[in-house]
């Protein structure tokens, strides 16, 4: 920082005399500093193969989910290790899988799946994103009606209708507020005072085409860009 020098000279009815004053020289600008902003948040690849470590994930009802091994000639685009999740709905539901995140989600602008369906409508997806409206970085649930009772939670469906590997890439602003009395209604899943930004992540899995069938799929990949 530069400084500057300022030579003051008062005189008083008693003496006269030059006094130097060191000053520093206030800046012009506002000091920022910058923040490089992420270019993706990886919420799982899998290749670890372990379902704890990186992330810890949860499954429910009657869904199973388990790491296996991609085929060599599948695609190019995979890596080696998947999640498969499988079972059987019951009036369109199944049951689903989730996992804790308290991240800063407020850099992106899309979720990207890629996803194996063995056969024509093997299963369908409700995303769940559940944003930390009241910075207590928990899910608090209503123990009456066992739902969330100060988070948003944003939702979007996928309908898994194709055969083979799909990269799904989903824009941020086609997801739905799923409980529009509760939280502030707004996608804003930073860490601002003190909040965990987005805390938790859900899928649920339901039927593709009918109330009642076997559902059986794999995800190689859930990130943000």
């Amino acid at each position: 920082m530069r400084i500057v020098l300022f030579i003051l000279t008062f005189t008083t009815l008693i003496f006269a005399q030059s006094v130097t004053v060191e000053i520093e020289e206030l800046p012009t600008k506002s000091i920022q500093q910058s923040t490089p902003i992420p270019k993706l948040l990886m919420i799982d690849n899998f290749e670890d193969g372990d379902l704890v470590k990186f992330r810890e994930w949860w499954n429910f009802d009657k869904i199973f989910m388990k790491t296996v091994n991609n085929e060599d000639s599948e695609t190019l685009f995979i890596e080696n290790i998947s999640l498969e999740i499988s079972g059987a709905s019951n009036n369109w539901y199944a049951g689903g899988i989730g996992t804790y995140l308290n991240e800063d989600a407020s850099y992106f602008s899309t979720l990207k799946l890629v996803i194996f369906s063995p056969k024509m409508n093997s299963g369908a997806i409700r995303i769940e994103l559940y944003d930390d409206d009241n910075n207590n970085k928990i899910v608090d649930i209503d123990k009456a009606t066992n739902t969330p009772s100060k988070d948003d939670i944003f939702i979007y469906d996928i309908n898994i209708t194709w055969e083979g590997w799909k990269v799904v890439s989903i824009p941020l602003s086609d997801f739905v507020d799923f409980n529009p009395e509760i939280g502030d209604n707004t996608w804003n899943p930073n860490k601002n005072y003190g909040s965990s930004g987005l805390v938790q992540m859900q899928l649920v899995i339901l039927s593709s085409k009918f109330k009642s069938e076997t559902i059986n799929f794999k995800i190689d990949t859930i990130k943000f860009n």
